[in-house]
Formats: structure tokens, sequence, C-alpha cells
């Protein structure tokens, strides 16, 4: 019983790791220039309002601070082009209103919005997605830290170079990856259920396509 149980959830874990987390139509992207700009320029806005405040509201402003990388991922899935805009218009923003956070968006938690944008596009399992976005957050945490010399994550961990530290950091930018990717699919799929055509498809929705389509071409009932 123990064994099926144990075999059961590592089959639960495998469909989930290999599945993606939704799948975009052609339609999100064809929307107006003006449009995306718009668009853009708002998330870019909110993502510098999110951002600054860790500086202006210490304690819950951190915990704001950490949705900048909504906006910016919202904007990399209308278009990466544009999401890399918002991105570089967000750090200009941050530089004028809240200097003292702009390394933290630029190689945190800006960079891993467009990162996460661009790997809903062109990955197709959640394995993928999770593994780039944290890989490029541990190489943001560890250039502001050795590079740079800021403690972004806390007077725990210090500037100097220490094996164990960046075993750590490997494993939070991993675990936080994950959650970002999480939350802005939970955010996605919500809005997808506003937007016409459903141009934003929920997994489950192309895993039944897929069933159907499979079973048309056997030519058997699903």
């Amino acid at each position: 019983m123990e064994v099926g149980f144990l075999k059961r959830v590592k089959s639960i874990a495998v469909q989930y790791w290999q599945h993606p987390f939704f799948e975009i139509k052609r339609d999100l992207t064809e929307w107006l220039p003006t449009t995306k700009l718009i668009l853009t320029a708002i998330l870019s806005s909110f993502a510098a309002i999110f951002q600054s405040a860790g500086g202006y509201m210490p304690g819950i402003g951190f915990v704001v601070s950490a949705m900048t990388t909504l906006p910016i991922c919202l904007a990399t899935i209308v278009s990466v082009r544009y999401g890399f805009l918002s991105y570089s218009v967000t750090i200009l923003l941050v530089l004028f209103i809240q200097p003292s956070e702009l390394l933290i968006f630029s190689f945190t938690t800006g960079i891993l919005g467009w990162v996460l944008g661009v790997s809903f596009y062109k990955s197709k399992t959640r394995l993928m997605v999770v593994f780039l976005s944290g890989v490029t957050l541990f190489m943001g945490i560890i250039a502001i830290l050795f590079i740079f010399r800021f403690p972004v994550l806390g007077p725990g961990f210090g500037t100097s170079f220490h094996f164990p530290s960046l075993f750590l950091i490997a494993v939070f930018s991993i675990l936080y990856a994950w959650i970002a990717a999480e939350a802005c699919s939970f955010v996605l799929k919500r809005l997808a259920q506003t937007l016409p055509d459903r141009v934003i498809k929920p997994v489950n929705d192309v895993q039944d396509r897929r069933i159907k389509k499979k079973c048309k071409s056997q030519k058997i009932e699903p």
C-alpha cells in the first residue's frame, strides 16, 4: 500500500513538472502597437511603485516590492520586446523615485519578471520555467553580493565568497522563482477569464484538447 502511494505521488509530481503552466494563443501578441505601448507604460508605473515601497515602508514594503515581478511578467506576456521595454522604463523610474532599490530591481525582481514571461512563451514544461528563472535570480543575487558588495539578503549573508552560502542562495533562488512563477500563473489565469476568446489557456484546457485530438486521430470517443 505504501509503495502504491509513493508511485502515485511520483506520477503526480512528474506530470506536474512536465506540463506547462498555460498556453498563450497568438491573438495576444497581435494587439495594436499603441495598445501595447499604453499597457507597457501602466505596468511599468505599477512596477516602479511596488519596488519603491521597500524604501518608503520598511517591513511591509519589502513584501509589496516582491510583487514587482508580476507587472514585468505581464508586459512580457503581451510581447517579449515590450516586456524588456517595460523593464528598462521601470529602471529609469526607480532611479528617480527610489535609487536605493535600483540594484535590487535590476538584478532580482525586475529581470526575474522578464525571464518568467519569456520562459512562459518558450518553455513547454514547468521544470524549465522554474529552472531558467531560478538560475537568472541566482546570478543576479551573486552579482549584487560579490560584484557590487550590497547585502541584498540582509546581514545574515555577507559579501565574501563561501560555497555554503552559494548553496543556500541557489536553493532560495529556485524556491523563490517557483513561488513567483505560480503567482504569475495564477494571476494570468484569472485575467484570462476577462480576455476575449480565451487568449490564455489554462493547462487543464491544453491537456483536454490534446486528449481529444489524440482520440480523434485514433477514431476513439473521449
